[in-house]
């Protein structure tokens, strides 16, 4: 469930945008998916061993929250605002860069994000289902920094720096708002309406 968090914040839904807006072919996109996949791989059990989260099972499977057709539109709509909003925001500081490129029509670029949307929150769904713990914050952590700041510090051939700079303001914002909707959303407006859930522990 880590590794697949990790790589499809971190990697794969930022190569879906980078195939479509014409920044990298499809051959290249998984080329550069190759070493994301084996430094997931490497980290994502590590971050559990690290955690303690290696534990044999007890016999009760934990529940999360289930995922209502209203939640999925919640999550939908917010990503979509806050993806222009953020996008919006930050243009006037690189229109110069795009003002040579082809940008895919707005239809387009929002009917992306639909999906990027869904595909984000397909991969922390099964985290969500274990029950995780301060689901809001670790999720916002996790969308902000895996899928914001981090791929944006290395240098590429197609961003210069200035420009990696404000995307990185504006993605690690929206997605640290956006995994801290989805956390809330999930685990206490909108999949439990009304419901609250009393467990008892033996002394």
């Amino acid at each position: 469930m880590m590794f697949a968090v990790a790589f499809v914040v971190g990697s794969a839904n930022n190569l879906l945008e980078a195939v479509v807006y014409g920044v990298l072919s499809l051959p290249e996109a998984l080329s550069a998916a190759i070493p994301a996949t084996v430094i997931f791989a490497i980290l994502s059990p590590a971050a559990v061993l690290l955690a303690g989260r290696f534990r044999a099972p007890n016999g009760r499977e934990e529940e999360g929250p289930k995922l209502s057709f209203s939640t999925v539109l919640a999550v939908v709509a917010v990503y979509e605002l806050l993806y222009w909003t953020a996008g919006t925001l930050i243009f006037p500081y690189i229109a110069h860069f795009y003002a040579s490129k082809t940008i895919p029509p707005v239809y387009v670029v929002a009917g992306l994000q639909v999906v990027r949307s869904l595909i984000f929150l397909a991969a922390v769904y099964p985290l969500l289902r274990t029950g995780l713990r301060a689901a809001a914050i670790v999720l916002a952590l996790i969308f902000s920094v895996i899928g914001g700041v981090a791929p944006l510090l290395p240098d590429n051939p197609y961003m210069p720096p200035d420009i990696r700079f404000y995307h990185g303001i504006e993605t690690s914002l929206s997605n640290f708002l956006f995994g801290l909707f989805i956390g809330i959303a999930t685990t206490l407006l909108i999949a439990h309406p009304g419901e609250v859930e009393v467990i008892q522990r033996p002394m």
